[in-house]
């Protein structure tokens, strides 16, 4: 449910957000930097487990959000790393209907932190569109990082998007 409130808000505010020249943009509180195609809105949203940390730009019908959250340590002891990111796979079928095109594992940065990478498309009902969505998950210790673009087929493929996933690194 909170991955389809967040996209939508995107989609529905995304032509009111800025878009600029890209700059690296580093997050001291969520320790971690990237390059946003333009000045990143911020937010912030209480969900049943924690809070959702939102640095967000909306471009060409869709969105550029990198999304962390530090998961309690009960949530931690009672699932393998690997286990966390398939769940967050499935909440993202679940809220979506979405339609998985691709997935894998991966060891994200010289930490080899655990990932997963994947593709999917979705509809969103409530505004009667497709979307297609590329996203990272990367889990660091406790914080869950969420990296993703969305929107219409060739935004989560172009070349900002590959811009935008390669500069994702994460500082301590």
């Amino acid at each position: 449910m909170r991955w389809r409130l967040i996209i939508v808000g995107i989609v529905l505010f995304g032509t009111t957000l800025s878009a600029g020249d890209e700059k690296k943009y580093e997050s001291k509180a969520g320790r971690y930097k990237v390059t946003f195609p333009g000045a990143p809105e911020i937010s912030s949203k209480k969900v049943d487990d924690g809070e959702l940390n939102i640095a967000s730009v909306g471009q060409g019908g869709g969105g550029f959000l990198v999304i962390y959250t530090d998961l309690s340590s009960d949530k931690l002891k009672e699932s393998k790393p690997k286990e966390l990111l398939i769940s967050g796979e499935k909440g993202l079928i679940e809220s979506f209907k979405a339609k998985i095109t691709s997935s894998k594992d991966i060891e994200f940065g010289k930490q080899k932190f655990p990932a997963r990478q994947l593709e999917a498309t979705a509809f969103i009902p409530d505004e009667a569109i497709n979307i297609n969505l590329r996203m990272t998950m990367i889990l660091a210790d406790n914080r869950l990082y969420q990296v993703f673009v969305f929107g219409p087929k060739d935004l989560p493929k172009g070349k900002e998007a590959d811009t935008f996933f390669e500069s994702f690194e994460i500082t301590k």
